[in-house]
């Protein structure tokens, strides 16, 4: 893995270690320790990297911590490392050791890192040999995409670019609930409601289902009709159970229309009917009742369930409920009983008994789409995971929490802890920012947005940008521009707030070219791009005179940004975060602005051949980091 950042930080560590050795060598202190009191100084101009390390010496020993900084910085002094490492000097700062970096070497290192990896640049090797399960968006399937599910799909999208840009083997999968109680509702209305599809399949599925529930407000006798349907389509091979898969998989097919649209693919769909017909569900419940985890109470308020106590489980300890069931008094299985299942199918711990079958020829990344499938094969390797990501909503957090704590109980507790649930706030809209119910979907809870509808009325107002705005050279490729720019703003709007945040969408932000925004990062991409090609630029091999050409001003704090791109890739990774992606971008952005408005690249003189090799890091590394985040850069403007 190469990280000039991460270079610092371990060079750093390591000569904090040998100085505390020589100067208190009664204090041990480990390098996770030192490492943790790193960052940068808190005033401008009082250098690159600080640590407060002396504040943990000085109450370990009782010595003032400037007392404490002087010493460690004699002992510095005295191994000479200053001299011969990346730090150029240290200063006492109210008990902060302040360093400054040799910028010179630092700049070669960095430049020469983006010259030599190109398009790998910002990777790194964290989950080098492990192979993870992104899950995302799960959509039932009889509605089209709304905005939330939109949001869903983009965090699954990203999250599975960092993952792989880090290392790991990534596995895109997309959980089919095509049982219960709203399929069965959907599937009433094909069976009885007048009118045939006369648009978007999952659209004309999303209406009817709405139809469906206001019938049922006014005809209860509809209920029980209802609740048939929903029994016979857990009886494989039965009328209505093969009707909903068709009804199903027509609806999913169309949900993909609205994937590629967006760029988004995945790997293989797992569908819960299947999950039922492979006994998946029966084998994780036997292993568990061998566990000695279930109840079968006689009577009382849980007779005749299935249950499992979660008093003592691990994470349960504040939860309203110490009891869950898992299988009703009817034999029915609940949700949670089948996550469990398909959860210990995710790590391998049930044997793989699905079968495959291609469901897609080819998707948006030009790969097909595999399905389970009871009249498929064998098929590929699915499966398996060292580490599973589910993206799910805030009002599943019960729901993950108790999928850990039952494993837990089980013992398999490492598993559980290997379950990361990216928990996401709902998507609204500004008032009067999409065009009323045009192309909209009005779901069960209330007035919403389709994701179609989303992408066509941003598009046409990035049109109508493209065509006035002098950022935009090239007008006649102004519609293609435009729907780049598009996918760019909804996809940054929705990644930049951390993900537990709600999102309030507004396309004059998202399209905002200026700052905070894909489109202000995409802008930063072409116009590097653009400069590079007016220079004629042919990634030169730099020199020692090239980098005397650096300045401790704009030109190295640029460095310095760009240097950090590999941490920022692992921060986001570990904490499943894009928008600290984002973030570094929407910052890169900013200070590529400064330093070109101050500096002059083309006009630079002796600084000429190691300004434009900024330049062609700035475009590299926007680029590498927007692809990880699922944005395509728009080449030209």
């Amino acid at each position: 893995m190469f990280s000039p950042s991460r270079k610092v930080r371990e060079e750093l560590v390591k000569m904090l270690k040998w100085s505390i050795i020589g100067a208190y060598p009664e204090v041990k202190l480990e390098s996770e320790a030192i490492e943790l009191s790193i960052s940068e100084p808190k005033r401008a101009g009082a250098g690159d990297v600080s640590t407060s390390i002396a504040f943990r010496i000085s109450k370990m020993t009782g010595h003032y911590p400037h007392q404490v900084t002087e010493k460690l910085i004699q002992q510095m002094k005295l191994y000479k490392m200053l001299a011969t490492n990346l730090f150029a000097t240290a200063t006492e700062d109210n008990g902060y050791i302040n360093l400054t970096i040799n910028h010179k070497d630092y700049s070669r290192m960095v430049l020469d890192g983006i010259l030599e990896r190109k398009e790998f640049y910002g990777f790194t090797d964290m989950g080098k040999g492990k192979r993870v399960i992104v899950e995302s968006p799960s959509v039932n399937p009889n509605k089209p995409w709304h905005i939330g599910h939109l949001r869903n799909a983009l965090l699954g999208d990203a999250l599975s670019g960092i993952m792989s840009a880090s290392g790991y083997n990534v596995e895109r999968q997309n959980y089919i609930d095509d049982l219960g109680l709203q399929i069965a509702e959907s599937i009433w209305g094909v069976k009885n409601l007048p009118g045939a599809p006369d648009k978007k399949y999952d659209t004309w599925l999303g209406e009817q289902y709405v139809l469906v529930n206001k019938r049922l407000k006014e005809d209860q006798g509809m209920e029980a009709s209802i609740k048939e349907i929903n029994k016979r389509m857990e009886e494989p091979g039965s009328e209505d159970a093969v009707l909903a898969r068709q009804t199903a998989e027509r609806c999913v097919k169309a949900q993909y229309e609205t994937a590629a649209d967006y760029g988004i693919s995945h790997d293989v769909l797992i569908w819960e009917s299947d999950i039922v017909g492979a006994k998946l569900l029966e084998t994780a419940l036997s292993i568990a009742d061998r566990k000695g985890v279930l109840e079968k109470p006689r009577e009382g308020k849980y007779a005749g369930c299935t249950i499992v106590k979660l008093d003592k489980a691990k994470g349960m300890e504040n939860q309203l409920e110490d009891t869950k069931v898992l299988v009703r008094s009817n034999g029915a299985a609940n949700y949670t009983a089948k996550d469990i299942a398909f959860h210990m199918w995710k790590f391998g711990l049930i044997e793989d008994t699905f079968k495959y079958a291609q469901f897609l020829e080819r998707q948006a990344n030009g790969k097909p789409l595999y399905s389970t499938d009871p009249r498929g094969d064998a098929g590929p390797f699915f499966g398996h995971a060292d580490k599973v990501v589910n993206i799910i909503g805030e009002e599943q957090t019960y729901s993950q929490l108790t999928l850990k704590a039952v494993l837990g109980l089980m013992g398999m507790g490492d598993i559980a802890d290997r379950i990361v649930h990216v928990s996401y706030g709902r998507v609204s809209v500004e008032k009067g920012s999409l065009s009323g119910r045009e192309g909209g979907w009005i779901g069960d809870d209330g007035k919403s947005y389709t994701a179609d509808s989303l992408l066509r009325e941003v598009t046409g107002k990035a049109n109508e940008i493209a065509q006035n705005s002098k950022k935009i050279i090239d007008k006649e490729k102004a519609p293609a521009i435009a729907k780049g720019i598009a996918l760019s703003a909804i996809k940054f709007e929705f990644l930049k707030v951390s993900p537990e945040k709600k999102v309030v969408f507004s396309w004059e932000r998202a399209l905002n070219f200026e700052g905070n925004s894909g489109p202000y990062c995409m802008y930063t991409y072409t116009r590097a791009k653009r400069i590079l090609e007016k220079a004629e630029y042919k990634e030169p091999r730099l020199t020692d005179k090239d980098f005397d050409m650096v300045g401790r001003q704009m030109d190295f704090e640029l460095i310095k940004h760009l240097g950090r791109a590999q941490e920022a890739v692992e921060k986001a990774c570990s904490e499943a975060r894009p928008n600290i992606l984002t973030d570094y971008l929407l910052d890169l952005a900013m200070l590529f602005g400064s330093f070109y408005e101050h500096m002059p690249v083309i006009k630079g003189e002796d600084a000429r051949e190691v300004r434009l090799a900024m330049v062609f890091g700035v475009m590299q590394v926007m680029g590498n980091l927007l692809n990880m985040l699922g944005i395509d850069v728009v080449e030209s403007m």
